[in-house]
Order: C-alpha cells, then structure tokens, then sequence
C-alpha cells in the first residue's frame, strides 16, 4: 500500500497490455521503432514493415495498393532529387581545383554543405522503403575551426567522396530505376484515358476508335501488371543502393564503435576512480570517526569500572549508541555500492520499494521478467540499472514538480529498457556535470545508453537501454543472506 498519493493502478486484465498507454504515443522515445507489446490497444503507426509498409495501414489490396503508390511517390521525389543533386556535386567538382587559390575555399565548403543537405532526403526515403534508419556518416566538424582545417576534413573523409560517387551512380542507373514504375503507372493512365480523345473537337477523322479503345485498355492492363511487378523490387534495390553509398561504411562503423568503446572504457576507469574515492571518504569521514570515538570511549569506560561505575555504564551506553551510528554508516555505505534489496527481490522488486519511498505516486510496470517477475540479471548489470532509474526518480523528485510518475521495465531479448516518465514541467535538459552525465557513464561501462526526451510543459521521459541477458535458474544469485 502506498503511503502517499493516490491508490496505486490496478493490474492491467488478461489480454490488455501492461504498458502505459505512452508506449503507443509519439512521445515515447521508442516509437515507430520496435514491435507493438502483446495485446497493445495502440498500434504504433510508424513502425515500418519492409513487405507490407507501415504497420497500421490498411492490409489486403487497399494496402498493397496504397504501398505501391507510396513507393510511386517515392521514386518521384528521388528522381528530381537525382537531378538536383547534381547541382553541387558539379560545383564541388569544380571547385577542387580553385582551392589551390583559395578562390575555390568558399564554393568547396559551400557546395558540400547544401549537397549534404539533399542527401539526407535521399537517406530519409531510403529509410521509409527499408523500415530502418540510414544514418548520416559524416565526421563532426564542431572542433574544426578556419577554412582550411575544414577543406582538410571535407576532402579527408570518405563519406564525401562516397556521396560524390552516389551522384553519379544515381543520375545514371538510379534514374532508370526510379523512373520505370513512374513510366509504368503514367502510360497506363495515358492508355486508358486514349479512347476519351473520340470526344475531342481536334480528333483524326477516319480513326477506328472501337479498335483503338481496346487496344488501349490492352495496353493498360499491361503496364499496369508491369507496374504492381516491378515497383516494389526497383525501389527497394535503390533504396539499398542509397543505403550503401550514403550509410556509413564498415569501415567508418568500425572506427566509430573503437572511439566510442576508448571514450567508455576512459569513463569507467574516472567514475571507478571516484567511486573509491567515494568509499574512501565515507570510510574516512564516517565509520572511521565512530570507531574511534567508540575505542576512547570503552577506554574511559574501563578505567573507571573500579572508581565510578555509574559513570563507566554512562560511558558504555555512549558506546553502544556509536555503535549503532556505525552500523547505519556501514548500510548506507553498503547500499551505495549494491543494495541489498537487489540480492532479495532482483531489479523489479528493488524498483518497487524505491518508488515507495517517493514523495510522490509512481507506477511501475514490468514486462518479460516473468510471471513471477522473478528473472534475474547479472548483478552488476541489476546494480547499474537500479542506481541510474534513482538518479532519474531523484530528479524528478527535485526538478520537475511533477504529481505522478511511471517507471516502465521491458526485458527483450537481449536487451534491458527502462522508462521514467513524469508528468512534470519538461524542459529538462543535459548540462555537463549534472546526473545525466553519471547516469550515461554508469551505462557507457555496459555498453549502454541513455535518452532523454523533455519538451516544455511535458511529459518528460528518460529512456535507459543497455545489452543483456536473463541468467539462467543455475547461475542466479541467492536471495538469501546471513
């Protein structure tokens, strides 16, 4: 029973879904991206499916036929594209030579910021065909400062010389790709609508138009067979050529997956340091002062046993009180480091007694844990992910002057995600040295990472993801202590 707010929500029926009605809104930071939870009342209507589109279309034939005209569109947009494009790669082309006379500077940085530019629309339609994300491959440049520092970036990395390579590729037998189901679906209204030229003033006199409606009709149905064929595979095989060219390279992935694995490692080693240097000062400033006090204290106690024993058992009631500060010291240090809840109810029941203790109504809700909710998970990983949601509760707590929040536990294969969602204020955002910084450097150890999604006014929701799996019954941790 909860001792402040409101009664806690009643468990969700058989049937219904245990996730908060957010996890179907936009404003869940997972939208569009992952599989409708069981039973879920809210399809999320973004979330592609590469053979039959978006999910939450229309299926059957209204859906095949609205993908293709979808697709249609979409081969539209990229052939003019192509033709755009062409534009600044020509100008950046141009404008290699002229750098030599600085001349050249100005155009170089130019030309390449705008084609960047319209590539990404190139990688926007990539990705709705495909159903995932084609990610921009481009170096940062935030840390390069004057003109020639940047030319040097620009022309050192190989995501512009893959995109010049994409231009030309594109206007080529990427036209072709992407204008063929537009010629298909043109010539077969074209055909079909022949036989309404009978009725037009300007028509040849001696036509057979009964000879030339069927043959039009004919003619339609063919390219429209042509079309509903062929539309579906040329779009998707530009798409993949899009993504190829225009994705990172594995290469690049490589090299990004080294700096960010440096980057975590270097963080687990500072936080490492001051987490000791935590415990050292807790030990030093805390337990250490009570023993002490405690050791001068029996000492007097003992000498006078003898001479003043109401004074001495005055003296050992003093000692018994720092003992017990001692022990408390000793708990709240221990909980610091892993708590104890965690070795006895595992991550779902340790959430449930943090948000207990909350000034505030928060419900949590689980799912794939079990029935029971008795899955356990490696301990260091239960440990990081109880220590960042406390992080994320004590700021709302502090910050959001929110009445209700929500804690959502999601075990996937593979995967722990962990959702803190407020009814607050919003506008939060990360400011270096605040807790977000040490919640993202608990994660990075684990290879994790953390979102936060906070527009003014609300809701405000903190989104905790990080690789893992359920220890098996043989290998989890026993839930007793002595």
């Amino acid at each position: 029973m909860r001792r402040r707010g409101p009664a806690p929500p009643v468990p969700p029926s058989p049937g219904v879904s245990s996730y908060p009605e957010s996890r179907c809104r936009r404003d869940d930071p997972h939208w569009g991206q992952d599989p409708d939870p069981p039973g879920c009342q809210h399809p999320c209507p973004d979330a592609y499916d590469t053979d039959r589109g978006r999910r939450g279309t229309d299926t059957g034939d209204n859906g095949a036929v609205k993908r293709r005209l979808q697709l249609t569109l979409v081969a539209v947009i990229a052939a003019l594209l192509s033709l755009v494009c062409l534009v600044p790669a020509v100008l950046t082309l141009v404008s290699l030579p002229l750098t030599l006379l600085w001349v050249g500077i100005p155009l170089l940085i130019g030309s390449t910021w705008v084609g960047r530019r319209l590539l990404d629309a190139h990688r926007y339609g990539a990705g709705y065909v495909l159903g995932r994300e084609v990610a921009r491959p481009y170096r940062s440049q935030a840390q390069h400062r004057g003109f020639f520092v940047v030319v040097r970036a620009v022309l050192t990395d190989e995501a512009t010389w893959r995109d010049l390579l994409w231009v030309g590729v594109n206007v080529t037998a990427g036209l072709v790709v992407t204008l063929l189901p537009v010629v298909f679906l043109v010539g077969a209204l074209a055909a079909v609508l022949l036989p309404v030229l009978a009725l037009t003033p300007w028509r040849p006199p001696a036509a057979p138009w009964w000879a030339l409606g069927w043959i039009g009709w004919l003619i339609a149905v063919g390219l429209l067979a042509a079309w509903w064929a062929t539309t579906p595979p040329l779009v998707r095989s530009w798409a993949a050529m899009a993504a190829g060219l225009l994705g990172p390279s594995r290469t690049s992935v490589l090299s990004s997956r080294v700096a960010q694995l440096t980057s975590s490692r270097a963080e687990s080693v500072d936080s490492a340091a001051q987490e000791i240097s935590r415990i050292e000062r807790d030990l030093h400033d805390g337990v250490q002062v009570h023993l002490v006090s405690l050791g001068l204290t029996i000492g007097l106690a003992e000498e006078l046993i003898d001479a003043d024993p109401a004074q001495a058992r005055q003296y050992l009631a003093e000692a018994q009180s720092s003992v017990t500060a001692t022990l408390q010291d000793l708990r709240r240090l221990v909980h610091g480091i892993h708590p104890p809840v965690l070795a006895d109810r595992g991550l779902v029941g340790a959430v449930r007694a943090l948000a207990l203790d909350l000034p505030l109504d928060v419900a949590v809700r689980a799912s794939g844990f079990g029935a029971d909710e008795a899955a356990r998970l490696p301990t260091p990983v239960e440990a990081c992910a109880y220590f960042v949601i406390s992080e994320a509760l004590a700021n709302v707590v502090k910050h959001s002057g929110a009445a209700h929040g929500e804690i959502l536990l999601e075990l996937a294969p593979g995967v722990l995600r962990a959702v803190v969602r407020d009814d607050g204020r919003g506008g939060a955002h990360p400011v270096p040295g605040n807790g977000l910084a040490g919640m993202r450097s608990r994660l990075a150890a684990f290879d994790g990472t953390l979102t936060l999604t906070s527009p003014p006014g609300g809701p405000t929701l903190v989104t905790m993801e990080m690789p893992c799996e359920p220890l098996s019954p043989k290998t989890t941790p026993s839930s007793g202590r002595g």
